[in-house]
């Protein structure tokens, strides 16, 4: 665009019409000044692609750009290299340094690879533990994002039958597997463990699935522990039955946790059908006042672990029609999406409710380190969304339609300079302004 000579447009008071005309002018051509600005910023701001290919992607990239205007600016959409055959049961995994994917099929085993086309990658086939109904998988990536530590079968003959015993390893990223100790406790086998943070610890179950017709193991006690399956040590553990509120309580649904500022482990675990204990290393576990009636609760513990955002999963009711059939239209249903309460009385601090028009299940939500941020879903009428709410008030700040390209997994950078959405084989990154 040329320079506009103002002294060009200069105007005497004598010529009424030519005022009115170069005024006109002087309008336009500022106006054009400000589209041309602005449609340069515009092609500036415009998210890049990564590995995504085809000319087709514009409705996807316009349905991601958060509203209103905001502290999240969307950056970077990259379609990852993750076999497009590959089950999309639950969401990917990504490395803490986001260089690095995981992708989990239970059955079919895992994929770990880098993000990039053409990078490392190679696949696990042996059946891997998880759990189908809850949609959960003991697998996490070290802090220092080297490798994924989990579980797997390792098969040993007692009474001359093979049988299947959990044993931690290291899946490192040149495909070797390391085995790590076995986690012994004399109330039974290992038979869950939850990852707490990146450095081996987790919550271990031991006995916790009962006998499973192997007298072998004697009498199991349902005992919980804190663990460092790294040195394969017992550094915490509480046998069930002596926390006389969880005697009538099934099974565990769901844990969260968080690493504090002197390392020590913060547990919260929800138990069927319906009581929540929390845990904090170096003290006995006890039952909180935290009211919760949807199962497999999608939860998370603040950066501090002083709170809990717990995750309602509303959704509207009615009839799901398959085969081409005709179903009448869902039932809309309005209550609580999230809150926010204090992990230790369970009160609440505050409340985000609304309306579901569609059916809908809440993802796992995540909080900011910096604790200022949430990243949750939402019903938003016709379809769901993805909110970056304020985590001292609950208030929406901003949001963008959920892609329907699988289960969706959210986190946010170890800086919290970026909040990140993965889910199937694309991943996108938005920035976030401090």
């Amino acid at each position: 665009m040329g320079k506009v000579d103002l002294a060009a447009l200069r105007i005497s008071p004598c010529e009424g019409q030519t005022v009115k005309h170069a005024s006109s002018i002087i309008s336009f051509t500022m106006g054009a000044m400000i589209v041309a600005l602005g449609a340069a910023d515009a092609a500036i701001a415009a998210p890049e692609q990564i590995g995504c290919y085809g000319d087709n992607w514009g409705p996807t990239l316009a349905m991601l750009e958060p509203t209103p205007t905001g502290p999240m600016t969307f950056k970077i959409i990259r379609c990852l290299p993750i076999p497009e055959s590959w089950p999309r049961i639950i969401p990917p995994s990504l490395s803490p340094n986001v260089d690095f994917v995981a992708a989990f099929g239970f059955a079919k085993g895992f994929w770990l690879g880098d993000v990039t086309r053409g990078g490392r990658a190679y696949t696990t086939t042996k059946r891997l533990p998880g759990d189908l109904l809850k949609r959960t998988v003991p697998f996490a990536w070290l802090h220092d994002s080297s490798a994924v530590i989990g579980v797997k079968y390792d098969t040993r003959v007692l009474s001359g039958s093979a049988r299947g015993t959990l044993r931690p390893y290291l899946f490192a990223l040149d495909g070797t597997q390391i085995k790590l100790p076995e986690l012994v406790h004399p109330n039974g086998p290992l038979d869950e463990i939850y990852w707490i943070g990146g450095s081996g610890l987790a919550l271990a179950g031991f006995g916790t699935k009962g006998n499973f017709g192997e007298p072998e193991h004697g009498e199991r006690k349902p005992t919980l522990a804190l663990v460092d399956a790294r040195n394969g040590t017992i550094l915490q553990s509480v046998e069930k039955e002596s926390v006389p509120e969880l005697a009538d309580q099934k099974s565990i649904q769901a844990v969260t946790s968080q690493i504090d500022a002197f390392g020590k482990a913060h547990v919260a675990v929800a138990w069927a059908p319906g009581k929540w204990l929390r845990w904090v290393q170096g003290q006995p576990p006890r039952v909180v006042p935290i009211s919760s009636t949807a199962r497999s609760t999608p939860s998370v513990l603040s950066s501090d672990a002083s709170s809990i955002l717990i995750m309602a999963n509303l959704s509207a009711t009615g009839s799901i029609c398959e085969f081409g059939a005709s179903c009448p239209p869902p039932t809309p249903q309005s209550g609580t999406i999230a809150e926010l309460r204090d992990v230790s009385t369970g009160r609440v601090k505050w409340t985000l409710s609304g309306t579901a028009s569609i059916f809908s299940h809440s993802a796992g939500p995540a909080v900011s380190p910096d604790g200022r941020y949430g990243l949750i879903s939402l019903p938003d009428g016709q379809r769901n969304a993805i909110a970056l709410v304020s985590m001292d008030t609950g208030k929406v700040v901003q949001k963008f339609q959920q892609p329907g390209w699988g289960p969706t997994g959210l986190s946010f950078s170890p800086d919290s300079k970026f909040a990140i959405v993965a889910a199937g084989t694309t991943m996108a990154t938005f920035a976030i302004e401090k």
